[in-house]
């Protein structure tokens, strides 16, 4: 149960806020908004209320399961303090927006488009400083056909790939200062090299170490 009460602290904030919210709401809920930060997309408030906590207690049943299922799933006690980062990392970064989203139905002025960047932002900053920590498996990290090829593949590139997602973090969250126009462009290009960068890298150092 000790190792639990994080999550049980988010889960309890989460459904207390729905449940008071929840009388208070409108019958149709802003829940998307476009790159610009206009809303595109509206949901019924008992979706609205419902959604976050179901959503935060799905990722985190899945996030202690395949640890438990990964076929290297040794390793993970070797990165344990890194995994515990990781999943409360991405469980405040959703009890954050459920929160916003709430409130913003509420009618309370809530710039949602700067609360995502910033958050994404520092989603990615604490990710590329426990990169280096992880070790190989098959479904935290940087998981090309390289990296789990060689373990010294698996090394670099995650030494590597933790600068690349620090400093893509670090201009999401300057992204949300930005004109919206430049805004976009930002963070699509951020995501893009996050994504691609280590891929490549990876590659580049499995035929460095295959050649020797």
């Amino acid at each position: 149960m000790k190792k639990h009460w994080y999550f049980f602290l988010l889960i309890t904030i989460s459904v207390g806020i729905s449940v008071w919210a929840y009388p208070q709401l409108p019958d149709q809920v802003p829940t998307h908004w476009n790159f610009s930060g206009e809303v595109d997309g509206y949901s019924s408030k008992l979706f609205a209320v419902l959604f976050g906590p179901i959503l935060l207690t799905g990722i985190y049943g899945t996030l202690l399961g395949v640890a438990k299922v990964d076929p290297r799933k040794e390793n993970y006690k070797k990165f344990a303090g890194a995994y515990r980062v990781f999943m409360y990392t991405i469980l405040t970064f959703l009890t954050v927006m459920h929160i916003s989203i709430i409130f913003n139905g509420l009618g309370y002025h809530v710039n949602m488009d700067w609360i995502a960047n910033i958050g994404l932002g520092l989603l990615f900053v604490v990710l590329g400083n426990y990169m280096p920590k992880v070790k190989a498996n098959y479904f935290m990290g940087i998981r090309t056909p390289w990296t789990l090829a060689n373990e010294t593949v698996w090394a670099r590139t995650h030494r590597f790939g933790g600068k690349v997602f620090f400093i893509g973090g670090i201009i999401m969250i300057v992204s949300a200062f930005a004109p919206s126009s430049i805004r976009a462009v930002l963070l699509i290009a951020s995501i893009a090299c996050i994504a691609l960068v280590p891929t490549v890298y990876s590659y580049a150092v499995y035929k460095k170490v295959a050649d020797k």
